[in-house]
């Protein structure tokens, strides 16, 4: 395919998946109340082992007592991680349930080229939902607020933590295709971030949970947009932590491309595309 084809089948399944989205309004809304609703019970949780809304042991790990504010900027950048493993690595295996895969396997366009315009459709989706959850935040009481000098930085590390768990979910879009299920898989990846990053705590409370969450780029990219939002420092060695995403990123693209292309080709191969 040309470069002006390739493009207008991205911009096309873009279109087309965002269409799919916005078909059910009551989707958008849900995301956008929900991560206030879901941190409630540990908030409470909270107050009934400690006795107040605030800990000084909690305020000694992380520099800030409001957990509150904590668990929400982490339910809110956690969205790119998960609508990436949700979004994207799942969607080649929704088409095999809407009877599309076939079609997309025969057609001159390579399976990839349709995955991108996926991906770049559901990173413009979250990212309109995390800004109506930012907004509705910024609103309430919890101590959260954006300016432009703090969001100019966090809009830099979200954009390298998705090119990164991108790149990332590509590749399991490739071994969903391979082993024909993935809400087992999704819902096991959901559990060892929520682990090994800190999106509900802080990493630092165990020596293996710290060690390991290095090795994710979540941790990194937490770390920093916490530090900017809700400490408001300004010197969080945010090139450091930048150079240290762009290295996860080019990691996982890559990683990420070729193992696509392997399971998809191993699938093709089997002619076990169809079967569920």
């Amino acid at each position: 395919m040309s470069l002006t084809a390739t493009a207008a089948a991205i911009r096309a399944e873009m279109v087309k998946t965002i269409r799919i989205y916005f078909s059910y309004p009551v989707i958008v809304v849900f995301w956008a109340i929900f991560p206030v609703l879901w941190v409630l019970p540990f908030l409470f949780q909270g107050k009934a082992l400690v006795g107040s809304y605030d800990s000084a042991a909690f305020e000694r790990l992380t520099g800030s007592g409001n957990y509150m504010a904590f668990i929400l900027i982490g339910a809110m950048v956690s969205n790119f991680v998960f609508s990436g493993l949700w979004g994207v690595g799942n969607s080649l295996r929704e088409e095999t349930y809407w009877g599309t895969m076939e079609y997309i396997i025969a057609s001159p366009t390579h399976p990839l080229v349709v995955l991108i315009g996926k991906t770049l459709a559901e990173a413009a989706v979250t990212t309109c939902i995390v800004a109506l959850q930012a907004t509705i935040i910024s609103l309430l009481p919890f101590g959260i607020s954006f300016t432009v000098a703090k969001v100019l930085p966090v809009l830099l590390l979200v954009a390298l933590l998705m090119v990164g768990f991108y790149g990332f979910a590509i590749a399991f879009a490739g071994f969903t295709l391979l082993i024909k299920e993935a809400h087992g898989w999704v819902h096991t990846l959901e559990w060892v971030f929520f682990l090994f990053s800190p999106i509900r705590y802080p990493v630092q409370v165990n020596i293996i949970t710290e060690f390991v969450s290095k090795l994710i780029p979540l941790t990194w990219a937490l770390v920093a947009i916490r530090a900017i939002i809700l400490l408001n420092q300004r010197d969080v060695g945010l090139w450091n932590i930048v150079g240290i995403l762009l290295a996860m990123d080019a990691a996982l693209l890559v990683g990420g491309y070729f193992t696509f292309v392997a399971l998809e080709r191993k699938t093709r191969r089997d002619g076990t595309v169809g079967m569920h």
